[in-house]
């Protein structure tokens, strides 16, 4: 398995993974509205060109999931928009596999202390494939989006790197 930066010629791939507006909030918040263009793409690159997008490959190489590392004013990353991306292929292990890719990636750019990601608190098979991959929730930290006139509360994980 391997991680390949993502390129505006990976979007038509992105885009049948997102089937409907809910998925797409659940995977990138309030970020982009469904249905997904590459111009909501390329603005948001545009907007913050300091965040990287990533495809992971399969040991096939067939790709199976899609992520994103933000950095924040700490230098400190956060994992974000975070999808494996056909519905058959959701619960099998992949996603742990992906985050552990992105983890090694975030070592090799970054050598941080700490990676960070938000999932929303209902949303269960993620926060347990995070939990799995090592991250704990930060019960101090929550953050709320507004989505549709409901808020919907996203907790905060913490990876800590090993010295």
């Amino acid at each position: 398995m391997h991680l390949k930066k993502y390129t505006n010629e990976d979007f038509d791939l992105l885009e049948s993974w997102i089937t409907d507006a809910e998925l797409l909030f659940q995977f990138a918040g309030t970020a982009w509205k469904f249905p997904m263009t590459l111009r909501q793409m390329m603005d948001y690159q545009s907007q913050f060109p300091e965040r990287q997008f990533y495809l992971a490959y399969d040991a096939q190489n067939e790709p199976f999931a899609f992520g994103e590392i933000i950095i924040n004013d700490k230098n400190t990353p956060r994992l974000g928009r975070l999808l494996i991306g056909k519905q058959d292929s959701r619960g099998r292990g992949l996603g742990v596999k992906f985050i552990q890719l992105l983890i090694e990636e975030c070592n090799q750019r970054l050598a941080p202390d700490i990676i960070y990601l938000y999932v929303f608190e209902n949303n269960h098979p993620a926060v347990r494939c995070y939990e799995k991959a090592g991250f704990i929730s930060d019960k101090e930290n929550r953050v709320i989006f507004s989505y549709e006139d409901t808020e919907h509360v996203a907790l905060v994980m913490k990876y800590t790197v090993s010295a």
